[in-house]
């Protein structure tokens, strides 16, 4: 098993919504702890770089062996006020194979959790569940 290296420099969870303050981000399972929504976005962050890292370390993906440069990746997908995730897409400027890799990674973790029952606790607002896009920025050296 070839290990690929992965050098992560830069993860930032950040969110769209209109009211930042009233709204409760999304919780990763394991997250659950944590009450501020600084610390629920690190956590996601975390926990989810923690499976994508693990992924990647099997991956034989041409790009990871012929390429060394530096990448940087805009991820974006909605946690649904069901707990699904959906809505996956990439911005422009960020490297369609590689985006488009990570983003079936980044579902195929979402799939994982939920066969074990894990689902993602969704955003809320007045105690009522929303929609929530993330955004996730990557930057690394593969």
């Amino acid at each position: 098993m070839k290990k690929i290296l992965l050098f992560i420099l830069l993860t930032t969870i950040s969110t769209f919504c209109f009211s930042q303050e009233s709204v409760k981000y999304p919780i990763f399972p394991g997250c659950n702890k944590y009450k501020t929504n600084e610390e629920l976005s690190k956590c996601f962050s975390e926990k989810l770089w923690y499976e994508l890292n693990d992924q990647t370390q099997d991956s034989s993906e041409d790009f990871f062996k012929e390429n060394k440069s530096v990448h940087e990746l805009t991820l974006y997908f909605t946690v649904k006020k069901d707990g699904k995730v959906t809505n996956y897409s990439f911005s422009n400027d960020s490297d369609a194979l590689i985006s488009t890799t990570y983003l079936k990674r980044i579902s195929k973790v979402f799939k994982y959790y939920e066969q074990k029952g894990k689902k993602i606790i969704p955003a809320s607002e007045n105690n009522k569940y929303k929609d929530f896009t993330i955004t996730f920025k990557v930057k690394y050296k593969g």
